[in-house]
């Protein structure tokens, strides 16, 4: 969707997921980011774009897309697939400046299960008040991945960047500077994300195989419904009466109960490892916005639970703000990756 003129000086974000690819291009003037453009292509069937190795085809989607939306920005940044990605939070003792990428490649190779001639490593500092034993946040992205962007979006005509792993994009779009120690669950297409973040770094990460489509291919089979059924049920799921006293049949309850389990052993480990509590939950992703999934959790978690809003430090036209709600949570990820050119 086109809403202002581009020029060079905008910055576009393409979140390529497994079975769709996003843009949000966004604008700056003096301290103001505005929304210029923003849409989705994940209408194309039985095709993965993140594990697919076909180049030409991933290019034609990207600049097809990138067309309709009458988006002019020819330089991106893209996201990298978190279960792709491996991160790591190492410890270095007795830092010593001169010998620390050194001392990072050892720990590497503890943490990393592939060889590291097969991957681009990236790291930063985690700020603290121990000067002499310090925390490194690790990233390893496989080569042959980085390669297959690089080619992909040199067909496309769009200049790559920066390459990104999807949870800082989260980071940077749903926090902005809150330094809370907290969870951002992102559900995707085919899978579910949690992080768990202490002032802005990923300290912990996990992903299992449940997602908003797998929660609607199970009410589909328990129900014997056919799956456009099964998502029209969820929607009225989230405006009934029911919901609102607090009661999900329990084919919903069924199907989300590997996400609720999977939080709270997330939870109990990083509590028992840090002896500090998580503060608040923060939901993400096109499943997040199931059946008020949000205030369910906060129900069986005690712990306060909210959908993440990529737009709050963005401006756009107030008759947009139904719209971009309900499309926020999808577009998390790629306002994050276009909020990247601001910094």
């Amino acid at each position: 969707m086109g809403l202002f003129s581009s020029n060079d000086d905008n910055y576009l974000g393409i979140d390529i997921g497994d079975s769709s690819v996003k843009m949000v291009e966004l604008g700056k003037k003096g301290k103001k980011i505005s929304l210029l453009n923003y849409g989705f292509a994940d209408d194309i069937p039985n095709f993965s774009f993140s594990k697919s190795e076909d180049i030409d085809y991933l290019a034609e989607v990207i600049v097809k897309l990138k067309k309709d939306l009458g988006i002019k920005t020819n330089k991106a940044t893209v996201s990298l697939p978190s279960f792709s990605v491996f991160s790591s939070v190492i410890n270095i003792d007795n830092y010593d400046k001169k010998k620390l990428n050194d001392r990072i490649i050892e720990e590497a190779k503890k943490v990393i299960p592939l060889p590291l001639e097969e991957m681009v490593l990236d790291w930063k500092i985690i700020p603290g008040d121990n000067t002499n034993n310090v925390k490194i946040f690790l990233t390893g992205s496989p080569k042959k991945l980085v390669k297959k962007y690089i080619e992909v979006f040199k067909k496309a005509g769009i200049f790559l960047t920066n390459l990104e792993t999807e949870t800082f994009s989260l980071i940077r779009s749903l926090l902005g500077n809150d330094a809370s120690t907290l969870m951002i669950i992102e559900m995707g297409g085919s899978s579910t994300n949690f992080s768990i973040v202490k002032e802005n770094i990923p300290f912990l990460n996990r992903s299992i195989n449940i997602s908003g489509k797998t929660i609607t291919a199970e009410i589909s089979e328990k129900m014997g419904i056919s799956l456009e059924q099964a998502e029209q049920f969820k929607f009225d799921l989230s405006i009934s009466s029911l919901q609102k006293n607090g009661e999900v049949p329990k084919v919903v309850t069924n199907a989300i109960e590997l996400i609720i389990n999977e939080i709270k052993y997330m939870l109990d480990l990083f509590v028992s490892s840090n002896g500090k509590n998580i503060e608040k939950i923060i939901l993400s992703g096109g499943g997040s916005l199931l059946f008020n999934f949000s205030e369910y959790l906060e129900n069986h978690l005690n712990i306060k639970v909210i959908i993440g809003d990529p737009w709050f430090r963005i401006s756009y036209p107030n008759e947009l703000q139904p719209v971009l709600n309900e499309v926020g949570p999808k577009l998390a990820i790629a306002a994050g990756l276009a909020l990247r050119g601001m910094e």
